[in-house]
């Protein structure tokens, strides 16, 4: 009875070996355990006995146990480890983003504060009544039209409510407030308001 001859492995060599462990940047691939803790092997992903080639793309860093405890089975999908240090990058450079769009919303908030602000003296200019449009309907004022619109029908919702055209009594006018800029925003975009 004659047996079969064992696969003759060849030699993966020091040079192939340190190419491995430095493209895994010296991690074994499957656990993620790193020198001096344990030593790292070139591991074949397909095993020699199945055919695989001791070639670069066929090899990976693995700690001595966990290469002896996948001994020659393939690894359908191997698990690589993250890059740490890309890992770390990425979160920074959300951070940044981040900080940065906090101090752009903060700047942001400041400048339609001191806006509203304007809005409430253009109000008081224009009609002697005893009080102003709060700040929150300014604002909602300014999120749906441009600032020169919400000035624009300011001045005159303001002088009507002044000329008694429009009521003071109660929230009737605020609907009207609205209304009048939309109508100014229409026509500054047919061009009649430019």
């Amino acid at each position: 009875m004659e047996r079969a001859m064992p696969t003759r492995r060849k030699s993966t060599g020091k040079r192939l070996r340190f190419e491995v462990f430095k493209r895994d940047h010296f991690t074994c691939q499957y656990c993620g355990a790193q020198p001096p803790d344990i030593v790292l092997v070139a591991d074949h992903i397909t095993p020699v006995a199945a055919g695989g080639a001791t070639t670069i793309d066929n090899l990976l860093a693995a700690c001595e146990p966990c290469n002896q405890g996948k001994a020659d089975r393939s690894l359908a999908a191997r698990t690589i480890r993250p890059d740490a240090d890309l890992l770390y990058l990425e979160a920074q450079q959300e951070i940044a983003e981040l900080r940065r769009y906090q101090q752009a919303k903060a700047a942001r908030d400041a400048e339609i504060a001191k806006v509203v602000v304007l809005l409430q003296d253009e109000w008081a200019a224009v009609s002697d009544l005893e009080w102003v449009p709060s700040e929150a309907l300014l604002r909602s004022l300014l999120t749906k039209h441009a600032p020169e619109i919400a000035e624009a029908a300011i001045q005159d919702v303001a002088s009507k409510m002044q000329g008694g055209y429009v009521s003071t009594e109660g929230d009737r006018w605020i609907p009207y407030l609205f209304t009048v800029a939309r109508n100014l925003a229409h026509e500054y975009e047919d061009g009649y308001g430019a």
